[in-house]
């Protein structure tokens, strides 16, 4: 690539040439595209400097309008009023108000799961954003309120095994050393599924910090499958109690989104029509629209096999709606991006010598205003 071999940034043709040795034959529709649209000729890949590195640290934090303040207030709204009806309801009929308390946590923690799956069905999102609820809240930031959700559970988590962690010093020590602490946490199937899924969770947290998830994606996407153990452990957990009654709806509705979601991408293998290197690290796509419907500003989700099965990314796009092409200006930022100019320095190459060459990109149309 251009950043680690100089003789790269002369470009494919080149390089296509001496491959053939200088007996060019009659190029493709595709292969003169490329050709023409000047694809990696000369613009030198650099590394993301000091202050790349600053500005993305100041876009962590999430920018304040009044549409987040809006999601922020109904969520703690919503998280309220479960809280404060569990704990009354519950705790008058124990006539304790530690067990109102207790029963109140692991609701709300129930609602905040039942919430992740949610806010991470990108179908059911896109339906609900062509109703006044999009007046009101941003629903193609639901990755934050994703996280938003994440915290809460944490939180609630935290708090449910705090709790239960008292429950279970008063009955060791009302048991007179029949029944020991350690017991209770490590030898009955609620301690050894709670903290089996404490456990996954914390993996989970940890795979999600920025550094981690930035450098190794395909561990942070393999770990956020925890999930499924986690779901299955959490109805063990709270067997005879209302746990599956949270998830069920909510986890239906992703399992459907999810399941047509790969479907769709299955028979979406777009051909690349062209590419253009810009200056400034950034890379222009040109991709067939194959009757793809979408407006501006909105983005679609793009995979490349040869790089990760696993990895879809976001990219705007940049053509207008009327074009008979897309495109996709994507800045080469990191691993995923960079391993991406590599395999379209292959693909060009192999294209000029009119070898043979399958689909590089599948494309799912979720397109969504970012």
């Amino acid at each position: 690539m251009a950043s680690h071999n100089p003789n790269a940034t002369q470009g494919y043709t080149a390089t296509a040439d001496r491959a053939m040795g200088n007996s060019r034959p009659k190029l493709s529709r595709r292969a003169s595209l490329l050709t023409r649209n000047r694809a990696f000729d000369g613009y030198k890949i650099t590394d993301r400097s000091a202050g790349a590195r600053s500005s993305r640290r100041a876009c962590l934090m999430p920018e304040l309008t009044l549409r987040r303040v809006f999601f922020v207030g109904l969520w703690m709204c919503i998280q309220s009023i479960v809280l404060v009806y569990k704990w009354v309801t519950v705790g008058q009929k124990a006539k304790s108000a530690f067990t109102g308390f207790t029963s109140a946590a692991m609701s709300c923690m129930m609602v905040s799961y039942g919430a992740i799956f949610l806010f991470m069905s990108p179908t059911l999102l896109e339906l609900l954003r062509r109703t006044f609820i999009s007046r009101y809240v941003v629903i193609e930031k639901n990755v934050h309120a994703h996280k938003i959700a994440a915290y809460t559970f944490l939180f609630w988590m935290v708090a449910h095994i705090a709790a239960y962690y008292y429950i279970f010093e008063g009955v060791a020590a009302k048991s007179k050393g029949n029944v020991t602490f350690s017991y209770m946490l490590f030898q009955t199937m609620v301690g050894k599924t709670g903290h089996a899924m404490l456990f996954l969770f914390f993996a989970l947290c940890v795979a999600s910090i920025p550094v981690v998830r930035r450098r190794f994606h395909e561990v942070f996407y393999l770990m956020h499958h925890m999930f499924i153990p986690t779901t299955v452990l959490l109805v063990i957990h709270g067997k005879g109690k209302s746990f599956p009654y949270y998830i069920a709806g909510p986890g239906a509705i992703y399992v459907i989104d999810r399941v047509y979601r790969f479907v769709r991408s299955r028979f979406r293998h777009p051909r690349i029509l062209s590419v253009i290197q810009h200056p400034s690290d950034v890379i222009e796509l040109k991709i067939e629209k194959r009757g793809m419907n979408f407006q501006v500003g909105q983005f679609a989700y793009i995979n490349v096999p040869s790089i990760s099965l696993l990895e879809w990314h976001p990219f705007t796009l940049t053509s207008a709606p009327e074009e008979d092409e897309l495109s996709m200006h994507i800045w080469i930022a990191g691993g995923w991006t960079r391993k991406l100019v590599l395999a379209l320095q292959g693909c060009a190459v192999s294209t000029l010598q009119q070898q043979p060459s399958a689909d590089l990109v599948q494309l799912s149309d979720e397109s969504k205003e970012p």
